[in-house]
């Protein structure tokens, strides 16, 4: 079925390829890829709302330097404090959702290096408060 693009362990293995630790479950960058692809056109928005450690931004990224695609993305991840046993912790990673973003301009700078024609830019919004 789907068994080449890995499982969390793979997933973990590309955070760490990037220099970003993470410990939880993340999706692996070749399985979003792959269903993103199956969209028609190269002219969407790509919604997760729970991005963790921002893997659907790194594979709407990777196709759009693949392609020259004009996908966008919105993650939307609270910022849930890292364990303190993780390593992300660890690293310097306070949220969850600091660990996105700094994949995400990772990941950007890599592409970068491959592609000087892509943007890989992105904005970060946060709340100010919150009834949760």
């Amino acid at each position: 079925m789907l068994a080449g693009f890995g499982g969390p362990q793979k997933a973990t293995a590309d955070l760490l390829e990037l220099g970003v630790p993470f410990d939880d479950y993340p999706k692996p960058v070749g399985l979003i890829k792959y269903l993103s692809s199956m969209v028609r056109g190269n002219d969407f928005i790509a919604v997760d709302f729970f991005s963790g450690s921002a893997t659907t931004a790194h594979a709407i990224l990777q196709l759009n330097a693949e392609d020259d695609g004009n996908r966008k993305f919105i993650m939307v991840q609270l910022p849930e404090p890292c364990d303190e046993s993780t390593a992300a912790f660890r690293a310097g990673y306070e949220t969850i959702a600091e660990i996105g973003k700094d994949r995400i301009r990772r990941a950007g700078r890599r592409i970068i290096e491959t592609n000087k024609q892509v943007d890989v830019g992105f904005r970060v919004l946060k709340i100010d408060t919150s009834n949760m």
